[in-house]
């Protein structure tokens, strides 16, 4: 008999779909087949979804597959505790594949990854698995049977594990197996996650997150992310591990919510999956050595105190749809000291402009003003200094009050300051998203709602302002109401994330100048992005305008933009 059902499943998956009537024929043959199996399918009716007859569910029913519980990584507990924590999931099965074969690599290749593991990867590990609890309880695990996964009863399976499950079970779950590309990408102690992108300088790790369905031959991407690559394979690999959690978070919170999922081209070649050989891991070796000499020629110049490169800021012509930076001219603002991140701000018919005093690399950076007349730059002094680093000086007006939101991560909170004598006193008004590291914070007013963009750091090992941008709807400077975006983060990839200035309406349009962190630097280039939706349904932006340092003599990276009137601002890095 067992055999029997195993032979009709699709014919069964075919059924269940088909409407209520057909669902008790099924009924029927299925508990006359396995009783102990199916007792409890009429108590799942009540969590039906749509067009099955019943209510809506609640509650998005997740299945994991992993090899094995006992060695879990670090982004796996991550996104475990992310799954119990959510209340719109119910985790309902751990499914064990058990061990995955080894894949054909070479030795180099595995003494490579064991050894950038203990030197360049200095990961924090998790006290101690947080499973067991109340809490954080996991069900007990299972193993694919003879029947597949018939009486499992979830909606999707996650995959941890390079071992998929067999196409008897994707034909039992209605949205499939979702898996993070980089799964497939280890075996047997050895991972070469991020090692492609390092030896041939990618200018992002890629990252795509795939659904494989019984009804499709080939996989589906749902969503994709590229990561600033970093300089060693295994530290590349473990950063974008963590990171891309929460693209799987948030891509499965979307589905809870919608039961469909979208899809989009894939961006990796199968090449960039397959196991590095011997003559890989040599050409790979090359490389190391040279982002490793490149970081070493940089930190010495900094102990010597001759800095390799630097900041200022330049001023042209030019409006946010339409400007030229290879035509601005450098601003002289302070003397043996960095300026970044400028802002524009006109009052009493006079143009200021804001930004960031940076000395150097021992010091927190502070921020100060100059007024400019015409093409002259008369430097007025410092408005806002701390303890704390301070940078990114948005300035803005509400009616007759004028407001400052510093960069203030180190302090785990967003800051309005108020101007109580224009411009050089400031008070400390508003405080909000507590306990958060948020950085390069703007604020605008659009349809009568105000929105609040930062890029939060959500880490364990590693601080990353530069690769989510995150939405809250506020209602205005008191900071009093602050309601998170259902989309959050509405935005992942550390090449159009963060914030690169003020964001600005003009008539229909609301541009957001944002900054593209790749090729392993920091502030490498500028996006201009145009927000086509952003209500309390749905995050949507394009890229309309990429500037990258190739305008200029000397320049490494360009990574903020403001504008006023026919004036704009930008800051440059220079090498000396």
């Amino acid at each position: 008999m067992a055999r029997f059902v195993s032979g009709i499943t699709p014919l069964i998956n075919w059924i269940r779909h088909s409407g209520r009537m057909l669902m008790k024929v099924e009924h029927s043959m299925l508990s006359r087949a396995h009783p102990e199996k199916f007792a409890h399918l009429n108590a799942i009716r009540g969590s039906m979804r749509p067009g099955l007859g019943g209510r809506m569910s609640t509650r998005l029913r997740i299945g994991i597959i992993t090899d094995s519980m006992d060695r879990l990584q670090n982004w796996e507990i991550k996104f475990l505790k992310g799954v119990l924590d959510c209340p719109e999931f119910n985790l309902k099965a751990v499914i064990e594949t058990g061990p995955v074969p080894a894949h054909d690599t070479s030795f180099v290749g595995k003494l490579i990854d064991r050894v950038e593991r203990q030197v360049f990867v200095k990961q924090l590990r998790y006290p101690a698995q947080p499973f067991g609890n109340q809490q954080y309880k996991l069900p007990e695990s299972i193993r694919v049977g003879r029947d597949g996964l018939l009486g499992v009863n979830i909606d999707v399976a996650v995959r941890l594990t390079a071992k998929p499950l067999p196409q008897q079970c994707l034909d039992q779950i209605e949205f499939g197996e979702w898996s993070l590309d980089f799964v497939d990408k280890g075996a047997s102690g050895h991972d070469w996650t991020g090692f492609w992108e390092v030896k041939e300088r990618k200018a992002l790790t890629v990252v795509q997150l795939s659904a494989r369905l019984g009804s499709e031959p080939e996989p589906l991407v749902i969503s994709s992310a590229g990561y600033n690559t970093k300089y060693s394979a295994a530290l590349n690999g473990a950063f974008i591990k963590e990171k891309s959690v929460l693209l799987l978070l948030r891509e499965l919170r979307r589905l809870a919510e919608t039961r469909k999922f979208s899809t989009s081209p894939a961006t990796l070649s199968v090449d960039m999956r397959a196991a590095p050989q011997l003559s890989d891991s040599i050409l790979y070796l090359g490389q190391l050595g040279r982002n490793i000499i490149g970081k070493l020629a940089v930190r010495a110049r900094s102990i010597l105190g001759l800095n390799s490169r630097s900041w200022g800021v330049y001023m042209g012509d030019g409006s946010i749809e339409n400007f030229t930076p290879d035509k601005a001219t450098p601003l002289k603002l302070a003397d043996r000291m960095w300026a970044a991140d400028p802002f524009l701000f006109r009052w009493q018919n006079q143009d200021y402009v804001f930004f960031e005093c940076f000395p150097d690399n021992s010091m927190n950076a502070w921020i100060s003003v100059a007024r400019l007349s015409g093409s002259e730059v008369e430097f007025l002094g410092t408005c806002l200094r701390t303890s704390y680093h301070l940078s990114y000086p948005f300035v803005f007006n509400d009616g007759p009050d004028i407001y400052m939101i510093p960069e203030t991560h180190q302090t785990d909170r967003v800051e309005i300051w108020r101007c109580t004598q224009f411009p050089l006193r400031w008070e400390l008004h508003s405080t909000a998203l507590e306990g958060k590291s948020p950085a390069d914070t703007t604020m605008f007013k659009v349809k009568g709602q105000w929105w609040l963009l930062t890029s939060l750091s959500d880490h364990h090992t590693f601080m990353d302002h530069s690769s989510e941008l995150y939405a809250f709807a506020v209602d205005g400077p008191d900071l009093k109401r602050v309601v998170p975006h259902k989309r959050n983060p509405v935005i992942i990839g550390s090449d159009i994330a963060r914030n690169g200035g003020r964001v600005h309406i003009i008539g229909d349009r609301v541009l957001r100048p944002s900054q593209c962190n790749s090729h392993g630097i920091y502030g490498y280039g500028l996006n201009i992005q145009e927000i086509t939706r952003l209500d309390s349904e749905d995050y949507v932006e394009e890229t309309i305008k990429s500037v990258r340092p190739d305008f200029m003599t000397g320049i490494v990276g360009c990574h903020h933009l403001d504008t006023l009137g026919t004036r704009f601002v930008i800051d440059l890095c220079k090498t000396k």
